[in-house]
Order: C-alpha cells, then sequence, then structure tokens
C-alpha cells in the first residue's frame, strides 16, 4: 500500500524560456502560464507519474504545435486565440488524468535581438509613412483654403482693398515712413457705390 498526499488547492505552473519555430522561420522564445488544481487525485497519481510534469510536456507541445503553425506577424497580433486554442488540447489532455486547467496564457514572446531591431525599424518606418500622410493632408487643406481665398478676393474687389489696407498697416507699424501711391480714393469709391445699390 502507498499513501501520496495530493494538494488539492489551486497552483500555478510557468513555463519559461521555450524556442519555437515559427511558420516563417523565426526562432523566438515563449514563457507560458498556467493555474491548474487536482479535483480526481485517484486519477492523478495512478494514470502519469507526475501531473505537474505532464501539465508542463502538455503546455510545450500545445504551444509548440499552434505557434509553429503561424507566421511572426499573427503571433504578435493573435495572442488570445493562440490562448484560446491551446488552451483547448491542453485542458482536454489534462481532464483525462483528474487535472482541471483554469487559466492559459501566453506571458511574453521574446524575439532575437536583430529581429526587434528589424521590428522597430518596421514600426517606425509605419509611423513616419503616417506621419507624413497627416502632413499632405493638412497641406492639401491649407492650399485648398488659400484657393477659395483667392476666389473670394477675386470677386470682391472691395474686400481685395480691405485686405491690402490691413496689410499696409501693419507695415506702416513697423516702419518710420511709408508713401501710398494710389490713395485710398478707389476705396472709398468702392464703399460708397456699395452704400448705395
Amino acid at each position: 500500500v502507498q499513501i501520496k498526499v495530493v494538494d488539492l488547492k489551486r497552483q500555478s505552473l510557468d513555463v519559461a524560456g521555450q524556442e519555437v519555430l515559427t511558420k516563417d522561420r523565426v526562432t523566438i522564445r515563449v514563457n507560458i502560464a498556467a493555474e491548474y488544481r487536482v479535483v480526481d487525485p485517484v486519477k492523478a497519481v495512478s494514470m502519469v507519474k507526475d501531473f505537474s510534469e505532464a501539465l508542463y510536456r502538455a503546455l510545450q507541445y500545445a504551444f509548440r504545435k499552434t505557434l509553429g503553425a503561424l507566421t511572426l506577424d499573427q503571433v504578435l497580433e493573435k495572442k488570445v486565440t493562440i490562448d484560446e486554442e491551446a488552451a483547448a488540447k491542453v485542458r482536454a489532455d489534462m481532464a483525462e488524468i483528474g487535472v482541471e486547467v483554469s487559466d492559459i496564457a501566453l506571458k511574453d514572446v521574446i524575439l532575437p535581438g536583430e529581429m526587434r531591431e528589424i521590428l522597430n525599424q518596421v514600426v517606425s518606418a509605419e509611423k513616419q509613412a503616417e506621419a507624413n500622410i497627416i502632413r499632405r493632408r493638412e497641406e492639401t487643406n491649407a492650399t485648398r483654403s488659400l484657393l477659395n481665398t483667392a476666389r473670394v478676393m477675386a470677386e470682391n474687389p472691395v474686400m481685395l482693398r480691405l485686405k491690402e489696407l490691413e496689410a499696409l498697416e501693419t507695415i506702416a507699424g513697423k516702419v518710420e515712413r511709408l508713401t501710398v501711391h494710389n490713395g485710398t480714393g478707389g476705396l472709398l469709391n468702392d464703399l460708397v457705390k456699395l452704400r448705395d445699390s
């Protein structure tokens, strides 16, 4: 007769630094975390030598299989989907030996140094492209606004003359002497005509 003490409390298990080759042949290192508890102690000790070791291996295999079928971009984009897909397989395997796995998560995806630099350059280039698009859009809006202003000025000579006088007033405040050759007679005549109409 053999007696084994089995802890029925919730426990955690970390799988650290697992190297995985993605579909596009990039080697990444991943850290995985899981929480589990033994629900059937008889199965847990009679079906496998060490149920926590069995969980460790199940996590390794499930994540290697799931991540190996994806490209690096997919791995970085679909973390939640990866967790769910790998977790389904692990939960099914562990339920057979009386272990309930509650939480499984891909905690970290660690890229090799050169790949991290390349990815940073790609992100930087994308942000620069977005900034260029915004800058061009603003320039287009400013040009359109100037064009509309020019159209209004062309249709309203009085307004154009008023703008000229505003500009002269600004300049006059900065110089000692200013000579105006056409006078303001034309503007006054236009204002009188505008009033009479």
